[in-house]
């Protein structure tokens, strides 16, 4: 256990205060818990770049991190009515795809280390970046801007299906090469 390993923990554990900032209509709290977490998530990265901790344990523990905080953020604030159930969904749907796809591609024999896309990457911003708008316009009662919101939510659930398709395709490249290089010649 190292540095930034304990760090994405603590993320983990912030999120539990995340979900109840929500669920008492504390969403300035909120927003200081998501902040905290997103210079968590900066500084654990950094740490295990610059100071060359990164473990295996790390490259699964960051990513859950990831997903349990910005997962966490769209389900609260869907049971709030602050977005549409869908993009929740979507969200989920697409994580609990590429999930399965991780687990059919292990049964196959193939091992891979979760490394994310660029769309990945571009997916997970939107997320951060929607997630904070959205506390902001709601904290201070931003109704003028709402439209951003709107269609952030929009862009969020484009990229979100984009990064869920481009790991669908990888996936089933990856199966592809597993068969052919076990197919005689």
């Amino acid at each position: 256990m190292n540095v930034p390993n304990l760090l994405s923990l603590f993320r983990i554990l912030i999120t539990f205060f995340f979900i109840l900032a929500v669920h008492y209509n504390r969403l300035d709290y909120a927003l200081y818990l998501f902040i905290l977490q997103g210079l968590t998530d900066l500084l654990d990265g950094f740490i295990a770049r610059v100071m060359s901790t990164k473990t295996n344990l790390g490259a699964y523990l960051d990513p859950i991190a990831d997903k349990t905080m910005l997962l966490a953020a769209f389900i609260m604030l869907s049971i709030k009515n602050i977005v549409p159930v869908w993009l929740p969904a979507l969200i989920i749907l697409k994580d609990l795809i590429v999930a399965i796809g991780f687990f059919i591609l292990y049964r196959l024999g193939r091992t891979i280390k979760p490394v994310p896309s660029i769309f990945g990457k571009i997916t997970t911003t939107c997320q951060i970046v929607t997630v904070l708008v959205i506390l902001l316009i709601q904290i201070f009662s931003w109704s003028n801007v709402r439209v951003y919101s709107d269609a952030l939510i929009f862009v969020t659930a484009f990229f979100t299906v984009l990064a869920g398709s481009h790991y669908v395709y990888q996936g089933i490249q990856m199966a592809r090469e597993g068969r052919a290089s076990k197919s005689p010649t």
